[in-house]
């Protein structure tokens, strides 16, 4: 479930007085409390699940940035674009076993550098 739905959910649960909290009204006090704090814990899941794709994705980008030219706009355009290889080849106009065995290739330096740590 999304995040935004979440919190409109939450709202619903809360201020009983309110056009917003119309679940609210129909449940005793304990109740709403109760779903209000479920939610809650599930919307708490989800920041924190945000926040660690976030600094993943932060983390991926520091790490494309030390790559340069070709490798650079491969590993850019499949992990910051999301296009396949096949997509990447098409739009840099190069053969698609190329961009494979290219992409092939810097997964091995990654791979590489991360295990001579």
């Amino acid at each position: 479930m999304s995040l935004t739905l979440n919190e409109k959910e939450l709202l619903r649960w809360k201020n009983y007085t309110d056009t917003d909290g119309d679940l609210a009204k129909h449940q005793t006090f304990l109740t709403a409390l109760h779903k209000q704090k479920q939610i809650k814990g599930v919307i708490d899941e989800l920041d924190q699940r945000v926040e660690k794709l976030n600094k993943e994705r932060e983390e991926i980008i520091l790490l494309i940035d030390k790559f340069n030219g070709l490798n650079h706009r491969i590993l850019k355009l499949k992990y910051v674009d999301g296009l396949t290889l096949e997509s990447i080849a098409d739009e840099l106009g190069y053969n698609y076993q190329y961009i494979k065995n290219k992409h092939a290739e810097i997964m091995r330096i990654i791979r590489f550098s991360k295990h001579s740590k």
